[in-house]
């Protein structure tokens, strides 16, 4: 009887422990990031925002180019991007919205072109979700797109 209890005991025993180690094996090493895209007057969300995370020094809106790890998206319509990446790194994060017509009483309705862009940088760390706000410079120009 007590060979069974013992063999009982180390049984129990070895399958806590196997349970351990291989529960530690399970670690997530991903690195997330949420970006949330807010105006520069309002403070508030902007949906349909274009954000570009990479590495390459490039201008804002410029999707020609690009590093081998990156990422791309709109917002969502809390104004939000969120993205994972599989290693620690330094990123720039960029921002763009484009809009061919906007409202505005001053003009009555007028079409006209709005750009409006900001920049920042994230450093992502292993299994860690980096959160950052992009905040959007008003540049309104009237008259025809180029």
């Amino acid at each position: 009887m007590k060979k069974k209890i013992l063999a009982l005991a180390c049984l129990l025993l070895m399958g806590g422990l196997s349970v351990f180690f291989f529960a530690a094996c399970d670690k997530d090493t991903n690195s997330y990031v949420e970006i949330t895209v807010v105006d520069e007057l309002t403070g508030r969300p902007i949906p349909r925002v274009f954000v570009k995370i990479d590495s390459n020094e490039s201008d804002y809106g410029d999707t020609t180019t690009s590093s081998a790890v990156n990422a791309t998206g709109f917002t969502d319509i809390t104004g939000t991007f969120k993205a994972q990446f599989s290693a620690p790194a330094i990123f720039n994060v960029y921002a763009v919205y484009e809009a061919d017509t906007m409202y505005n009483e001053q003009y009555d309705r007028v079409n006209f072109y709005c750009y409006r862009d900001g920049k920042g940088t994230i450093r992502l760390r292993e299994g860690e979700t980096v959160k950052n706000t992009i905040i959007l410079m008003s540049k309104v120009n009237r008259g025809t797109r180029y």
